[in-house]
């Protein structure tokens, strides 16, 4: 067979021109991510409708929130919606008398979700409802992120563990210790599954390495009695060390270093720092003092476990 000649060969290029290699662009790291929550009159995103949304955006690395947005939107099509649907997110003409159309809503929270990773506990279920109305009010979709972080998967080692029967939201939330007193409010559930990835991001950055003793930070009065307060908490420590734990206890030696009448701030910072080191708070002494009561906030802030202790090392 006869090659084709140059002029050929050039014809060819002009008919059937080669693809220009298409160069790959570097993805931009996500620098936030959006915690989302519906109400809805029912579970099938092409039948029922959104009641209210909740939207929270956040810092992606240190979970911090830049704006939040929550809405409530006025159904058009309730002879479609479920009842327990309905009962479950605490419907009334009353209390959706000023609710917003469908398209008004979307446009007040569609600049929140704009390059941002959607996260919320069952997301798959949340997006396809809005996605559904974006398309439905022929409004544009935000560009987002193309991975969805569930706060559900997130706690799926601890149903693989044994730790949790459940991976509902008030599962997941009350082994976090976590209150919830609205559930079934949008912006309330957005808020509590932005907490439980806190607490979750901080167990998985605090997991105890093969071979290191778990670190517990004695949370016990001090400055009320400072003498007996150390003999309490040597006791303590002692006991904590015979059932394998690392006790972190700045009373033992922090007094020796800061002097706790004139320098009290810089040793609550001291204390803080410390007990931001530990896998795990435990609390002794039968009462909370101020001291106590702003360790506690900042485990509870970052999500260290706290626990409750009752027994007394003798």
């Amino acid at each position: 067979m006869e090659r084709p000649t140059v002029l050929e060969r050039a014809v060819l290029a002009l008919v059937h021109p080669q693809p220009r290699p298409v160069t790959p662009t570097k993805r931009q790291p996500v620098s936030a991510i959006v915690f989302v929550d519906l109400e809805t009159t029912g579970l099938d995103f092409r039948r029922h409708e959104i009641l209210e949304i909740g939207v929270i955006r956040v810092d992606a690395k240190t979970l911090e929130m830049v704006a939040q947005c929550d809405v409530r939107v006025r159904p058009e099509h309730l002879e479609h919606a479920s009842p327990e649907a309905l009962a479950i997110a605490g419907y009334s003409d009353e209390g959706w008398d000023e609710a917003s159309t469908l398209e008004v809503a979307l446009a007040r929270v569609a600049p929140l979700f704009e390059g941002a990773l959607v996260a919320g506990h069952n997301v798959a279920f949340d997006w396809a409802f809005l996605e559904e109305a974006f398309h439905r009010e022929e409004l544009p979709l935000p560009e987002v992120d193309y991975h969805r972080l569930d706060t559900a998967s997130l706690a799926w080692p601890l149903v693989a563990t044994g730790e949790l029967s459940s991976l509902s939201l008030d599962s997941v939330a009350a082994y976090l210790g976590l209150e919830r007193p609205s559930p079934h409010r949008a912006m309330a559930d957005a808020r509590c599954s932005l907490e439980v990835a806190r607490r979750l991001a901080h167990r998985m950055r605090q997991a105890t390495p093969v071979g290191r003793l778990k670190r517990v930070y004695v949370c016990h009065p001090f400055s009320d009695g400072p003498a007996a307060n150390i003999g309490h908490v040597q006791r303590i420590s002692r006991g904590l060390i015979a059932d394998g734990v690392l006790p972190i206890a700045p009373h033992l030696y922090l007094p020796q270093l800061v002097d706790e009448a004139t320098q009290r701030e810089r040793a609550l910072n001291l204390c803080v720092e410390l007990l931001g080191t530990c896998d795990e708070v435990r609390v002794f002494g039968g009462r909370i003092t101020p001291g106590m009561e702003r360790e506690l906030q900042y485990a509870t802030r970052v999500g260290i476990p706290v626990r409750f202790e009752g027994r007394t090392f003798a």
